[in-house]
């Protein structure tokens, strides 16, 4: 559940930014400042916690969780960087770049919907962390992508 307060952290510091600026009236105003927010505080601190947890204190990691560790651990924790600095790139890169850091979070994502969904079948029970792991995965999806279709300007070619 550590991802849920990354979001919310992202939120939070999102309606700081709209509070500075006086709450603009345009949705897609809004809309591009809270997912600009998703991006560099969520994602970022994805890639900060996913750095320290599985590069840095993989072992630890490991042992904790009861998994075998090594160098798939670590791989994991490298796509985490990889998405946090896709997430921070955004405060540069705006426009389509932005389909690309959703694109790495939908993928993110949908890893996070098969291994949660994985633990369940493997360990026949339906748990209240499990499914609010799953609900998590497909409702956070589903608000970027709101963001982002409400934002304007992402979804488009060429």
């Amino acid at each position: 559940m550590w991802f849920l307060a990354l979001w919310l952290l992202g939120i939070i510091s999102g309606l700081v930014h709209l509070y500075t600026l006086g709450f603009p009236n345009n949705v897609s105003d809004i809309s591009t400042i809270l997912l600009l927010h998703q991006f560099v505080v969520t994602f970022g601190l994805v890639g900060v916690i996913g750095y320290v947890v599985n590069i840095a204190r993989a072992d630890e990691t490991a042992k904790m969780l009861g998994w075998p560790g090594g160098p798939f651990q670590v791989k994991y924790g490298f796509s985490q960087v990889g998405l946090g600095v896709m997430g921070i790139l955004a405060i540069w890169f705006q426009g389509t770049f932005w389909v690309g850091v959703l694109v790495t979070m939908y993928i993110y994502g949908l890893s996070g919907l098969w291994s949660h969904t994985h633990v369940m079948i493997k360990n026949k029970k339906l748990d209240a962390d499990s499914i609010s792991n799953l609900i998590m995965d497909v409702v956070y999806q589903t608000f970027i992508t709101v963001l982002s279709i409400l934002a304007g300007g992402i979804w488009v070619l060429g």
